[in-house]
């Protein structure tokens, strides 16, 4: 015909009723032949990777057991280290507050005072010239306003 039609196509016939058609050809078949692989190791490759894990493992090991002392020994310092620095910086933070504390206090400023006693307290609880410079600017305060007898109270029966 020259429509781009088969052949098969433009010659069908009306179906009988109540009959079996044959097969359509179609115009791309694919063959049929089908096969089936099976992947099967070899045997000579798996002994090769075997030995290799085995190999790294121990290698592994062997590095675990020479840098675990190495690993402790630097983790100990660091440690230590930051420890140092947070003490240090502990020391001069409580030498700053006692200081501007002293000078609040020394100016008449017992709130002022009171506040930077209470942080140095904060630092270093056990410090006798901090509870003593505490004490004294709570008695100053507690002619005032009563909160702070109360605190003064709580604090002289802390260091009985």
């Amino acid at each position: 015909m020259g429509f781009g039609m088969a052949s098969w196509i433009y010659k069908q016939r009306p179906r009988k009723a109540f009959s079996k058609r044959k097969r359509r050809p179609t115009c791309n078949t694919l063959s049929t032949y089908k096969r089936e692989f099976k992947l099967q190791p070899s045997k000579n490759k798996r002994e090769i990777f075997i030995g290799f894990s085995v190999l790294i493992v121990i290698l592994i090991t062997f590095l675990m057991y020479y840098k675990i002392e190495d690993f402790t020994d630097h983790h100990n310092n660091w440690a230590t280290q930051k420890k140092e620095l947070r003490e240090r910086s502990n020391k001069s933070a409580y030498r700053f507050l006692m200081n501007s504390g002293i000078k609040r206090l020394e100016s008449n400023n017992l709130v002022g005072a009171h506040s930077e006693f209470k942080l140095a307290h904060n630092l270093f609880p056990n410090d006798e010239t901090v509870n003593q410079l505490l004490i004294e600017t709570l008695v100053g305060l507690c002619d005032n306003e009563n909160e702070y007898c109360v605190e003064l109270d709580d604090m002289l029966t802390d260091s009985l």
